[in-house]
């Protein structure tokens, strides 16, 4: 079973090139939020090299898990100062996630719908996988450990928040865990997320990072919120000290700003759905639109015909690997991410248009 980073070794060029529209990512997008996240970042690295690397000097060996220095910027990001909830920072989601790994204690892991490779991945020699296609199919008993994406891939099938506390109720009663990667929740409003579930549920745990949206992968950091007596339970799992003091101060003041994401989500909406009508006036069948805000269109990985026409007209898109629910193996989706920019729609438009008419 596959780490999902491997499948980057095949890609020839992670940007655009002479020639190539590089639909294998979103390479635009930061441009569609309400503030400049470069500016930011410069202002912030400035201001930390006048203040005599005050940030880089410092070993949070008394905050090892980011709690003092980033609790207070995610409570007022859900809108919840003063909650109780407790956040425990990683070096990326993915760290997070091995993590959970280990959480398991060896005993089944549910997974409910589609997801990311990498946790079935590390978990396939400790534990039995267990697999749900649906929220309101979720059987937890005898189970360890309940994991859903959120939003899925695909389709809006884990919105409603009603239906994620009726999980978390259910599993509660069986000592299970809930488990939400809220990775590509950063597309989304606050309000959409389960975090707001934390203060009634005390066997949740969410996950975000910054490298959805914000475009902030390189900062290593990602976060997780539990409850206090189950925060204790993460920590004897994840290390200490993952996330550095730097990366810690800039996801601060990002978390800062509250949702900048508004005016990405109208144009991610316009664009995905104009990208959808070019190939599909192009002849390519089966187009395949991810959730409400998330910028990714997908082709099944075999269409032949449809990935030749693509690679003809130089334009690139990847492999999508995910655990597969209903097979509980591996897949793949091809790819492709919604141009936003108004330069590379045009590119999009301008290739597709010409090969209709050859």
């Amino acid at each position: 079973m596959p780490l999902a980073v491997s499948l980057y070794g095949a890609v020839a060029s992670l940007e655009d090139g002479p020639g190539l529209l590089n639909l294998a990512w979103t390479l635009d997008e930061r441009r569609w939020l309400s503030v400049d996240l470069d500016a930011l970042v410069t202002r912030e690295l400035e201001a930390e090299a006048r203040e005599g690397l005050t940030f880089v000097h410092r070993y949070f060996v008394k905050d090892p898990y980011g709690d003092d220095v980033l609790g207070p910027s995610v409570a007022a990001y859900f809108g919840r100062e003063g909650w109780s909830t407790r956040v425990t920072c990683g070096a990326g989601v993915v760290s997070l996630l091995h993590a959970l790994a280990l959480l398991s204690d060896g005993r089944p892991v549910l997974f409910t719908g589609d997801c990311y490779p990498d946790l079935p991945h590390w978990l396939s020699r400790r534990a039995e996988l267990r697999a749900a296609v649906d929220a309101r199919d979720v059987d937890p008993e005898g189970a360890s450990l309940v994991f859903l994406e959120r939003p899925s891939l695909v389709g809006d099938g884990f919105r409603d928040l009603g239906a994620i506390a009726e999980l978390c109720v259910r599993a509660a009663r069986h000592g299970a865990v809930v488990a939400i990667d809220e990775s590509n929740a950063n597309y989304y409003p606050p309000a959409f997320s389960a975090a707001h579930l934390l203060p009634d549920a005390d066997n949740l745990v969410v996950i975000r990072g910054f490298s959805k949206a914000y475009q902030l992968g390189g900062l290593r950091l990602a976060y997780c919120l539990a409850a206090r007596e189950l925060t204790e339970r993460l920590r004897a799992v994840v290390p200490p000290l993952l996330a550095s003091s730097l990366s810690l101060r800039l996801g601060r003041e990002v978390l800062g700003l509250g949702d900048v994401a508004a005016s990405l989500r109208e144009r991610i909406t316009a664009n995905k759905a104009e990208t959808r009508r070019l190939l599909e006036a192009a002849g390519l069948p089966d187009v395949l639109p991810s959730s409400q805000f998330l910028p990714y269109l997908f082709l099944r990985h075999d269409a032949a015909d449809s990935l030749a026409f693509l690679e003809r007209q130089r334009i690139r898109g990847k492999l999508h690997p995910y655990w597969s629910a209903a097979t509980r193996d591996v897949a793949c989706m091809f790819r492709l991410s919604a141009p936003l920019s108004a330069e590379r729609m045009d590119l999009l438009r301008g290739r597709l248009e010409v090969a209709r008419r050859a």
